[in-house]
């Protein structure tokens, strides 16, 4: 403690206020032991069973990071044993998520006698009464919410587990089961870490564990796989955050134009060539989809009237698989809650963000015409059928209009500019990793002192350069911000960054909000 800086001090104290606490915040943590629960004892007992009546094994996994993390983590452990073991990810457009029927009758068909879902299945009642219909054994591997008993063989979940793995996401559960029969490795580990970083899970007890002995081992061996897709030459929770998952994202999202399965096989692979080929094509098909996003946006904008409490924005060129990150987007741009919606031949699928403090689990709720409808208090999807768009229309805006409530404040940490330097925001990685349940402080910075601004891409960014020297870089400033008199400016609210240009490194400011006298 008396080696940190005071700004490390500072943060620290704002996020745990109990200072008994703190020695476990700025502590590397070991794993915790092996799992000696009931549900993680049956997972064990049947595998091995497997292994001994010689069984084939399909893994059944989801399309986003998470889900392909498992999905390989699964695999690769299983084979180590001898089993074989196949693996399939549903196409996001045409199948949708979780376990299927379809999914099901075909792996019967090819002799599969024990199928293990991952990130996935604890919703999926159809397929699991199918498999048992058809004398099939489904082990279910999940973390999403448990509210009824489970059609399956066996159900791992953390919830049936020891307190440590309650924020375990769908590969923290896969890896667990691996350490339980022993198969795990380093490689294993950081697939762990990686997707608990891509799920925003609460950065605590083993999940906490998972990502601090992940980035290590990345950052000492430079794993191919992760660096490969990454730009920084040394790796966090935020780089992570930032540079891969996007990329693993994309694939799942425009399983119209590339195959989910194959960034398995990615992840599977041990060749140099494969590596590359695979890791080339991930990264060309995530450019594709920042342009598909970009567009979607400057289409989305124009649609938006800035009179509205809530935007619903429909168009006929907008993907489905992208509409979650253009809602996410202009919910972010103008704090208000947002549905964005695509149209195919059965219907509506739609996206909804909103800020903090306004529920869309509960906004939506009365409304009794979703084909599906399901997520959380500030993101949920929807479907809905061809004829239905001017009802649920009509119902948003009666909605609104009778919804209370209120855009939560931003707590923020005031500090002065003069704190923000290469030296400090370094000194904070012993606070490593951030996240849920421990966040990044928005800092804020009161009566900046600028001496100077630029704007560039048409005024659409701005720079402010401050008498210390900081940089300040605000993004996607709107047309009234624009117009204000820099004058007027009482605080930056934002996150300082170390960026890293032509091997020289400098700390950036970026603004989050700007807040006006």
């Amino acid at each position: 403690m008396e080696h940190m800086t005071e700004l490390t001090n500072k943060v620290l104290e704002f996020l745990e206020p109990d200072s008994s606490k703190w020695e476990y915040w700025i502590s590397e943590q070991s794993l915790n032991a092996v799992s000696e629960s009931k549900c993680m004892e049956s997972f064990k007992e049947r595998i091995l069973k497997a292994v001994s009546n010689c069984e084939k094994v399909i893994v059944a996994g989801d399309y986003d990071c998470d889900g392909i993390s498992a999905t390989t983590i699964m695999v690769s452990g299983l084979r180590k044993l001898g089993l074989e073991c196949g693996f399939y990810i549903p196409d996001r457009i045409k199948e949708g998520y979780g376990l299927s029927e379809a999914t099901v009758s075909l792996a019967h068909k090819k002799g599969y006698s024990l199928i293990i879902t991952v990130d996935n299945g604890i919703k999926s009642k159809p397929a699991l009464d199918l498999a048992k219909e058809l004398d099939m054994d489904v082990i279910v591997t999940d973390h999403h919410t448990m509210d009824e008993e489970v059609n399956c063989a066996i159900v791992v979940h953390p919830d049936l587990m020891e307190p440590c793995f309650e924020t375990l996401c769908g590969a923290g559960v896969a890896f667990e089961c691996m350490r339980k029969l022993g198969v795990e490795d380093d490689y294993l580990l950081q697939l762990a870490g990686l997707a608990s970083i891509s799920d925003m899970m609460v950065v605590k007890g083993q999940t906490r564990a998972l990502i601090q002995n992940a980035l290590k081992l990345m950052n000492e061996t430079h794993e191919k796989h992760f660096f490969s897709l990454a730009t920084d030459r040394e790796l966090n929770e935020t780089s992570i955050g930032f540079q891969v998952v996007p990329k693993l994202n994309a694939i799942g999202r425009l399983s119209n134009l590339a195959n989910v399965n194959n960034v398995v096989r990615y992840f599977l692979a041990h060749d140099d060539e494969t590596i590359y080929t695979l890791g080339s094509q991930i990264t060309q098909m995530n450019t594709i989809r920042k342009q598909m996003s970009d567009q979607m946006q400057k289409t989305a904008l124009l649609k938006c009237k800035s009179n509205e409490d809530i935007y619903i924005i429909e168009d006929s060129s907008f993907h489905e698989g992208i509409i979650g990150l253009v809602a996410g987007a202009l919910c972010s741009r103008f704090n208000k809650p947002c549905i964005v919606l695509a149209k195919n031949e059965q219907g509506y699928k739609a996206s909804m963000r909103s800020p903090e403090g306004f529920n869309c689990m509960d906004f939506l709720g009365p409304y009794q015409h979703f084909v599906v409808f399901g997520g959380h208090e500030n993101a949920a999807g929807f479907s809905l059928n061809l004829n239905e768009f001017d009802l649920f229309e009509d119902f948003v805006y009666a909605r609104i209009k009778e919804y209370t409530y209120s855009v939560k404040k931003k707590k923020t940490l005031i500090i002065t500019d003069d704190e923000l330097s290469l030296e400090t925001i370094q000194s904070l990685d012993v606070l490593r990793p951030f996240g849920p349940g421990f966040v990044f402080p928005s800092f804020e910075i009161i009566h900046p002192q600028i001496k100077s601004l630029y704007d560039f891409q048409n005024h659409r960014h701005r720079k402010y350069t401050l008498k210390s020297g900081l940089q300040c870089m605000r993004f996607n400033q709107s047309e009234v911000e624009y117009k204000k008199s820099v004058n007027a400016i009482h605080s930056f609210i934002g996150t300082a960054q170390i960026n890293q240009y032509q091997g020289r490194k400098q700390v950036n400011f970026v603004i989050d909000e700007i807040i006006y006298e």
